[in-house]
C-alpha cells in the first residue's frame, strides 16, 4: 500500500500556517504604520477620497442599522439566533458544518470585548485630530466597527472558501470606510482584522474536534 502523505507535506511554511504568517506580517506592518505611515496615509485619505465619504457614510449607517435591528431593544437577538442555528443544525439536523454558527458567535463576542478593552487601554487619538481643529476624540486603536463586522463574516468565509470573497465584501467596505471617513488609521483597521483572525483561528479548532475519528487501519 502506498504511503499516505501527511497534510501540508511539501507546502511552504506560510501555506501550512497562514495565521502565523499573517501575524508576522501584521507585527511588521503595524510597526511601520504606527511609526511612519499612519499619519501621512490619513492625510492622503482626507485629501483625495472626500468624494467617497457620502457613499461610505451611507453604507456604514445602513449596516449599523441592520446590526442594531438584529439586537433590537437591547436584547442579544443576534447571539440567540446564532446559538439556535448551531443547536438546530448540528444536533437536530446532524450537519457538522453548522458548527460555524457557534464559531461565529464566540468569535464575535471575543472580538468585540477584546477590541473595546484595547481601545480603552491604548486610548489613541483618532486621525481627525490632524485636520479638524479642536477635535479631541480618542479610542482609535483598534477599530471596533472593523472588529464587529469581520467577526460576523470571517468565520463563514473560512468555512465556505468558495464564497469567501462575496462574504468578505461587507466587512471590507466597512474597513475601507473607516479610513475614508477619517475615523481610523490604517493600523487601527489592520489590527482589528488580525484580532478577529486570531479568535477565529482559535475557535475554528472546534471544527476539528467535531470531526469523526478515522477508522483504525488494518496492518494486514
Amino acid at each position: 500500500m502506498a504511503p499516505i502523505a501527511s497534510p501540508g507535506t511539501g507546502a511552504a511554511p506560510g501555506q501550512r500556517h497562514p495565521f502565523l504568517a499573517f501575524t508576522a506580517l501584521t507585527v511588521l506592518a503595524c510597526t511601520v504604520l504606527v511609526l511612519w505611515l499612519d499619519k501621512p496615509l490619513a492625510l492622503w485619505f482626507h485629501r483625495y477620497t472626500a468624494g467617497a465619504e457620502p457613499f461610505f457614510a451611507a453604507f456604514t449607517n445602513t449596516v449599523d442599522a441592520a446590526y442594531e435591528a438584529a439586537n433590537s431593544g437591547g436584547h442579544p437577538t443576534l447571539f440567540w439566533a446564532l446559538g439556535l442555528a448551531y443547536l438546530l443544525g448540528r444536533w437536530v439536523l446532524r450537519r457538522r458544518w453548522a458548527t460555524v454558527f457557534l464559531i461565529t458567535l464566540l468569535t464575535h463576542l471575543a472580538s468585540v470585548v477584546s477590541a473595546n478593552a484595547l481601545k480603552i487601554a491604548v486610548n489613541r487619538p483618532r486621525p481627525s485630530v490632524l485636520f479638524t481643529p479642536g477635535y479631541t476624540e480618542s479610542f482609535s486603536f483598534p477599530s471596533s466597527h472593523t472588529a464587529i463586522y469581520w467577526s460576523l463574516f470571517l468565520p463563514f468565509a473560512l468555512a465556505f472558501p468558495r464564497w469567501r470573497w462575496p462574504l468578505l465584501a461587507v466587512p471590507a467596505l466597512v474597513a475601507v470606510g473607516r479610513l475614508v471617513l477619517g475615523v481610523h488609521y490604517v493600523s487601527d483597521v489592520w489590527a482589528a482584522i488580525w484580532l478577529v483572525a486570531a479568535w477565529a483561528t482559535l475557535f475554528n479548532l472546534l471544527r476539528r474536534c467535531d470531526r469523526p475519528a478515522l477508522p483504525a487501519r488494518s496492518l494486514d
